[in-house]
């Protein structure tokens, strides 16, 4: 667990509350930092001047607590460029995060607080026209996961795309949220707020799910089957000081043929074991920015992951050329691609035409979903925690004080290794 800072900041909070506008607390705002006072109001000003008074009321609430005041120091003394990615009023409604904040444990607010703050400035001129960027968050791993003895010093990424009329979409599990079109003028804070970009989205950000959960979603249960066969499935969801990168392909294309091959003990660990690595996690801009890059995957094989000319991305291992369907889904642990091709020799997969023109009677023969089916934001629960306090859950909290220990509403909240290609994606992050 992250060492707690002894001291608080205490902001007057029903002055706060009484008042629409934040600029008129009175001098009994007391903090060690006088200068960190001056900042924080100047940022509750700004806020409430543009109706995000949910935000407003959580930053006092955060500067209640040692965790809390711990953060918000940490944005005042970051000594770069930050992106807050702050929800409007109705996105917190909607998932129950309202004053007083009752169900809204110290370190779970806090690590909800981190997962919206983004390192480096980040609006749409930044994001490529197309592909994706990605942005390390101040959500750290091995804090998160409350694991004292990582080596780790990853990050939770956040994946944005460039949308219209100047927005921001943040791809989530639960689908994406989407910011108001450019930042907020912060001009009225004098430069006191030079390090900050605030961009309001239209969602609570979701924390990404584990491996797991991930590959419940349909058209993706076979690789979950595989991994359990060989008895990995424990394995591939742990904290390395690397990271984390898997290639799920279709549960369409797993033919009878690939089915044999699973039930020889000997094959069957090559063939599930080409499609990860737990050496780094790799997202898309790795590859699209310098149109080619090779990979070591765990069975000791090598992959090519190019940029065509169309535009699309493949993952070449031997003759095989398997599409992405999908790139870039954040794991708690890591980064999953979703591919169209096992990256294993069968004998569809002796040359690429022959594997071309069986691609539908696999298909028709394969059991499971032509596609995978990432859940898409519908929210059937109304924005509440279920009972089975599954990873991957919509960013909400309780009517109440957890019953759960470690302060999680069962949540599980995890972050992304981005050390080894951080150079690559123009992040500029050193671990």
């Amino acid at each position: 667990m992250r060492s707690k800072h002894s001291l608080h900041l205490i902001l007057v909070l029903f002055a706060a509350l009484l008042s629409p506008i934040s600029s008129q607390l009175d001098d009994d705002i007391i903090c060690p930092d006088g200068s960190l006072t001056d900042y924080l109001t100047s940022l509750l000003d700004v806020l409430s001047a543009n109706g995000l008074t949910t935000f407003e009321q959580l930053i006092v609430h955060w500067s209640e607590t040692d965790m809390g005041y711990e953060f918000l120091h940490d944005i005042y003394n970051s000594g770069q460029k930050l992106t807050i990615l702050v929800p409007t009023n109705q996105a917190f409604e909607e998932v129950g995060i309202v004053s007083p904040f009752n169900g809204l444990t110290e370190d779970w607010g806090t690590e909800l607080g981190e997962l919206h703050v983004l390192q480096g400035e980040w609006t749409a001129a930044s994001i490529p026209q197309t592909g994706h960027g990605v942005a390390a968050t101040s959500l750290l791993l091995a804090n998160e996961l409350n694991q004292t003895d990582s080596k780790s010093n990853a990050y939770q990424a956040a994946v944005l795309q460039r949308g219209k009329d100047n927005t921001v979409i943040v791809n989530g599990w639960w689908g994406n949220a989407t910011s108001w079109k450019g930042p907020v003028d912060l001009s009225s804070a004098n430069g006191l707020l030079d390090n900050l970009v605030i961009l309001p989205i239209d969602q609570v950000l979701s924390f990404p799910p584990s491996l797991s959960t991930a590959l419940q979603a349909p058209g993706l249960t076979n690789m979950s089957s595989a991994l359990g066969v060989i008895g990995k499935s424990s394995e591939v969801e742990q904290l390395t000081e690397g990271g984390f990168t898997i290639f799920v392909p279709l549960d369409t294309v797993w033919d009878e043929e690939v089915k044999n091959i699973m039930v020889d003990e000997k094959k069957a660990p090559a063939l599930v074991q080409n499609h990860s690595t737990k050496s780094y996690s790799l997202f898309s801009p790795a590859w699209t920015q310098s149109g080619s890059m090779d990979l070591n995957v765990e069975s000791g094989e090598k992959l090519t992951i190019q940029v065509n000319q169309d535009g699309s991305s493949s993952v070449i291992y031997g003759k095989i050329e398997a599409k992405l369907v999908r790139s870039d889904v954040t794991l708690n642990n890591g980064v999953l691609h979703i591919i169209d091709k096992i990256l294993y020799p069968t004998s569809d997969s002796t040359n690429s035409s022959k594997a071309a023109a069986t691609s539908k009677a696999s298909t028709a023969q394969a059991t499971g979903t032509a596609s995978a089916s990432i859940p898409d934001g519908d929210d059937s629960s109304g924005g509440r925690v279920s009972d089975s306090g599954k990873d991957g859950e919509k960013a909400v909290i309780p009517d109440g004080p957890n019953p759960n220990s470690a302060g999680r509403s069962g949540i599980a909240i995890g972050a992304i290794r981005l050390a080894v290609f951080s150079s690559a994606l123009g992040l500029g992050l050193v671990y």
